[in-house]
């Protein structure tokens, strides 16, 4: 199962979001599960950490699972994600490795460039092989991404679609189609920290679809309640034949870059 780019203020720039640098943890577990998923129970952890640095964001995420099927077989799962986003939303690195069983599966790195804000750039993969290819304009890189749907969301708009390059995959960007249900918490959470409190958020569904037109049904999606400093209070991963529910176990602050030179 591949990370999902975890990415979802800019000292200088105009923006509303003001993303919070945090560590979260995150317990997961089996939603719902088709019949033919042949899944009956999923177990494990999601750790998402975002860091701030002069120059710009940082993102790692790691999730592993393990998965109980009705053949009796056991599997694991073990995922990585890391990224590094300049602040003006420009410059992109990234790495992704997805384990099956303590075997490799794949791994992604590479990077990226945009010739400006909101234009048209660049990709190039160093693996699993090298690649090169052109990223149309309007691309944003995934901490982009977020900071544009809590603006837009705070702003009132209920429907957004971006398209978001974030190194996971061979074939490209995502058309990213969100929408926002809600702006009351579903999910009773636990754990007391700042971080939570005082804070809009709104429930999101974004569903991830190939740039390939002739394909109408998204790869995946994901239902979030995002708050306004970039904090996840609870997630949800939509596979198609089961869901994963991530609930929010812990959370801490990280340094918040205060001067550069």
């Amino acid at each position: 199962m591949a990370a999902l780019a975890a990415g979802f203020c800019l000292l200088g720039t105009a923006h509303a979001a003001d993303l919070v640098p945090h560590r979260a943890v995150y317990d997961m577990h089996l939603g719902v599960a088709r019949h033919n998923s042949g899944i009956i129970d999923i177990r494990g952890s999601m750790i998402m950490e975002t860091s701030e640095s002069c120059d710009g964001w940082e993102t790692t995420q790691r999730i592993k699972l393990s998965f109980s099927h009705n053949d009796a077989e056991e599997s694991e799962s073990d995922s990585t994600f890391a990224s590094f986003e300049s602040r003006d939303g420009v410059n992109y690195r990234f790495n992704t490795r997805n384990m099956e069983d303590g075997e490799l599966d794949d791994e992604f790195s590479g990077l990226a460039a945009l010739e400006r804000a909101g234009g048209p750039g660049k990709a190039v993969f160093t693996e699993p092989q090298q690649q090169e290819f052109k990223l149309p304009e309007g691309t944003v890189f995934p901490t982009m991404h977020m900071m544009k749907l809590i603006d837009r969301a705070a702003a009132g708009d209920t429907i957004m679609n971006f398209r978001v390059f974030d190194g996971s995959r061979l074939e490209g960007a995502f058309d990213v189609n969100a929408v926002i249900t809600g702006t009351q918490p579903k999910t009773k959470v636990s754990v007391d920290n700042p971080l939570l409190k005082d804070q809009k958020m709104w429930v999101m569904r974004l569903a991830f679809f190939s740039t390939n037109k002739n394909v109408a049904d998204p790869e995946y999606e994901i239902a979030v309640e995002l708050q306004a400093n970039g904090v996840t209070r609870a997630i949800t991963l939509d596979y198609g034949d089961f869901t994963v529910v991530g609930e929010l176990r812990d959370i801490q602050a990280l340094p918040r870059v205060t001067k550069c030179q």
